[in-house]
């Protein structure tokens, strides 16, 4: 049971998805994000598009400016640069994830430390209006709805494409993220854990304002830190696949939240 399932129902999050086989024929429309920090990176990315484009059941589509985003982590290393692209394809998300990474390795990723620096990040953010949930590959990417150096140069493109699962389209998740203060309900978090959490981060982050599910308001952005699931439909930001504890986890989410990446060029 492949874990793809067609995302018209319900706009939840539910951890209990259930994966069903899709044999829908025909192309499907998928966002692909560029990313990379070590090396000619535009060079890079020029040879990654050459190298898809002679997939025979790939066809890249439009494709955004580059940008320039602060790294993630404390080991993430320089600047990056960012970038997306949209193509249609007759692969199956597993299948086109696979090409992917192939494209990554003949380019000299190296996967040796987790968020570190690399040549070349290939992410699979959407495939048409699918949901996919299974070990190793969730679509739509889960940091797709806070990373602003993926969310800007989607909007750059196509301001108006649907999230199949919040059913936002990236001009309002980028709107969302740019309120001030912004508010977040930590979920499954006690609120003495909240507390701690706020004194460590707000020096950092002074516009952000944490709440535990109790007490938080209605418009708080709902972030998943532990558990094994949530209900909530609207733009949640799941960080229990993320490194690192729980307040690595959140800076990290944050400086992507709150970095508004340069663009720097057209591709």
């Amino acid at each position: 049971m492949s874990g793809l399932i067609e995302s018209h129902l319900s706009p939840k999050l539910e951890s209990s998805l259930q994966g069903v086989s899709s044999n829908t024929p025909g192309d499907h429309h998928c966002w692909i994000s560029f990313g990379g920090n070590v090396g000619d990176v535009k060079a890079t990315f020029d040879a990654a598009l050459a190298l898809l484009s002679l997939h025979c059941h790939i066809q890249l589509q439009q494709r955004s400016g580059l940008y320039c985003s602060t790294p993630m982590g404390t080991q993430a290393g320089s600047p990056f640069l960012n970038s997306v692209c949209g193509l249609t394809t007759q692969l199956s998300p597993q299948q086109l994830l696979s090409a992917l990474q192939s494209v990554e390795t003949q380019l000299g990723r190296v996967r040796d430390i987790c968020w570190g620096p690399r040549t070349l990040d290939l992410d699979l953010l959407s495939y048409g209006n699918c949901i996919v949930n299974e070990p190793g590959l969730m679509i739509p990417h889960p940091a797709l709805t806070y990373r602003r150096f993926v969310l800007d140069p989607l909007v750059e493109i196509d301001a108006h494409w649907r999230h199949p699962l919040v059913q936002n389209t990236a001009g309002q998740i980028l709107d969302r993220l740019t309120c001030r203060p912004l508010l977040i309900r930590l979920i499954d978090i006690h609120s003495e854990q909240v507390e701690a959490i706020s004194c460590d981060l707000l020096p950092q982050f002074p516009d952000v304002k944490f709440f535990s599910d109790c007490d938080s308001p209605t418009d708080a952005l709902p972030f998943l830190i532990r558990g094994t699931g949530a209900n909530c439909s609207d733009l949640i930001v799941d960080l229990r696949r993320s490194p690192g504890d729980m307040v690595e986890q959140l800076s990290s989410a944050l400086t992507a939240i709150f970095d508004k990446p340069r663009r720097v060029s057209d591709w």
